[in-house]
């Protein structure tokens, strides 16, 4: 098994290792919906719809709307077409985070196809990766994946890694890729060549409890709004910006 094993406790709801060149411990990353804005209903709904009319969209203007959109359900498609339009890393953050209606999953995948990544605090961007946190079950298929895990993670390249960790004590585990610590060409062979297994491994361990899957800095835990089923669409968008099939 390739990486580096941490005896310290990671708080399950953050991402502890990610240097892209080396397993050192590097920022946290933090996925926490702006909480909803107190106030007359009908004051929040004007509000709203000013921001819904701007046009461009700064920062703040992102969280508002991310803010006031669970006070207007009527208003989610409107709130999620303006954050699809300006298609920022605060606006897909803010996508994550509401209900799933039309348009929200599609303009995410859009995001991550062509390589967009999440905001760091200070004007940091998150690197391009793939991660999935999961914890050790007794389910009889469980060795077996975590053996195909370790294979996948044997690439002689160093872009894929398996890591153990300690959660509350109990050992747990991290998938990695890091699709631009390698050059185009032999990143996208790469690619192409571990997609089937990242899809089928994602798909098993994402559903085990506290599993959580990290494309490009957003999180996706087991118990968000982005459901398995979406998350494996977000994984397939993910992946064509590594093969090289971005627009």
């Amino acid at each position: 098994m390739s990486g580096r094993r941490s005896d310290g406790p990671v708080p399950s709801d953050t991402l502890a290792a990610l240097d892209r060149a080396r397993d050192q411990p590097g920022p946290h990353l933090w996925l926490v919906p702006s909480p909803p804005a107190a106030g007359d209903a009908d004051e929040a709904l004007r509000e709203l719809d000013d921001l819904l009319v701007r046009g461009e969209l700064d920062e703040p203007a992102v969280a508002r709307l991310v803010a006031l959109a669970p006070r207007a359900p009527g208003r989610l498609r409107a709130v999620v077409a303006a954050l699809a339009a300006a298609g920022s890393p605060a606006a897909v953050a803010g996508l994550l985070t509401l209900p799933q209606v039309p348009g929200a999953l599609a303009a995410a995948a859009r995001a991550l196809a062509r390589g967009l990544t999440r905001a760091l605090p200070g004007s940091a961007a998150a690197p391009v990766f793939f991660a999935l946190d999961f914890r050790g079950s007794r389910a009889r298929p469980f060795p077996d994946l975590l053996r195909r895990a370790q294979l996948v993670a044997a690439d002689p390249s160093g872009a894929l890694r398996l890591n153990v960790l300690r959660v509350d004590g109990k050992p747990a585990y991290r998938l990695s890729f890091w699709p631009d610590t390698i050059p185009p060409r032999p990143r996208a062979e790469l690619a192409r060549a571990c997609a089937a297994d990242l899809a089928l491994l994602h798909g098993r361990l994402a559903r085990l409890r506290g599993a959580r899957l990290w494309l490009n800095g957003f999180c996706f835990p087991d118990d968000g709004p982005v459901s398995v089923a979406a998350q494996g669409h977000l994984l397939a968008a993910w992946l064509t910006w590594s093969e090289g099939h971005a627009p």
